[in-house]
């Protein structure tokens, strides 16, 4: 029991030091009562949340703060305020004071009005980044925002007859079949390159068989093709045929419309199973897609091999 008591023992030093703490804690609840006590109302407060290390602010005190400062006006209060209707762009700064805004957001805009700014509706002036909500509830039944009226002009036709309307009188007749890139150019709408895709996709398929093939043109619209249809012709050289029955894989995948992996499945059908006859033989061949077989048919030719 001794032993347990010697513990509690301390020497004068270990006294006047658990003294001066006491009194010190003694001393800071008395500080906490008077400053709760006496801070006026009015004073912001702040929650303080005890931890190891000390106090600090928590987020509900930072909360209050901004919610503190939302609610205080940002207008002058000692300024009397008086409501008109008004346009943001051209109203004045004197006009923006009796409206009850500071001279910090009267600086904001004329500031970006100077700059070149324009408020085209009511919900511009909400974006102005120093008017806050308060405000623009208050202010917005009173803007009205002026739209400049726009003075129809009218254009007098010229009288004088061009060219070009001449021209365009008498329309070009196109033989797709045998047109060179000039004749093709003539077109409206079609240029230079337009004109070389159309030569060349007509003489790589053997002659068009129907007009509509030419919106298969790379850059030829539907409404490029509808605004010079009345001027083509497909008279002109007959269809250059393949021989279906003769030719090699390399060969037929030069066509336009077949691959090659189509022409090798056209020469090994043939292959195994001999020479094609016609199309329903050749329809015969399930690794050919009808539709393909539909759109190549004009240009096949189905001799016999000798």
């Amino acid at each position: 029991m001794k032993k347990f008591f010697k513990y509690f023992h301390f020497n004068t030093a270990e006294r006047y030091g658990l003294i001066v703490l006491t009194l010190g804690i003694f001393s800071i609840n008395i500080l906490i009562f008077i400053y709760r006590k006496f801070i006026p109302k009015n004073t912001i407060k702040f929650e303080l949340t005890k931890l190891d290390d000390g106090a600090v602010l928590t987020e509900a005190a930072i909360n209050e703060v901004f919610e503190e400062s939302q609610r205080r006006p940002s207008t002058n209060p000692t300024a009397s305020i008086h409501y008109f209707k008004f346009d943001p762009n051209t109203i004045s700064p004197e006009e923006w004071t009796q409206l009850g805004l500071s001279a910090k957001q009267i600086k904001v805009i004329t500031n970006y009005v100077a700059k070149g700014g324009k408020f085209f509706n009511k919900e511009d002036l909400r974006k102005i980044y120093s008017i806050s909500e308060r405000d623009y509830a208050r202010l917005e039944p009173y803007i009205t925002i002026s739209t400049p009226q726009k003075t129809a002009t009218v254009y007098q036709p010229t009288e004088r007859p061009t060219k070009y309307s001449e021209s365009n009188s008498r329309k070009v007749i196109v033989k797709v079949n045998e047109a060179d890139t000039p004749a093709f150019k003539s077109l409206r709408g079609i240029g230079s390159v337009l004109a070389s895709r159309n030569v060349k996709f007509r003489d790589g398929l053997g002659s068009f068989h129907d007009l509509k093939q030419l919106k298969e043109v790379y850059g030829i619209s539907e409404e490029t093709f509808q605004q010079i249809a009345e001027q083509l012709e497909l008279a002109g050289h007959p269809i250059k045929k393949l021989e279906i029955n003769t030719l090699d894989i390399n060969a037929l995948s030069k066509h336009p419309y077949i691959n090659k992996k189509q022409a090798q499945l056209f020469v090994n059908f043939r292959n195994e199973h001999g020479p094609y006859t016609d199309m329903r033989n050749l329809s015969q061949n399930k690794g050919l897609d009808p539709e393909f077989l539909r759109k190549i048919e004009p240009y096949l030719e189905f001799l016999k091999k000798c």
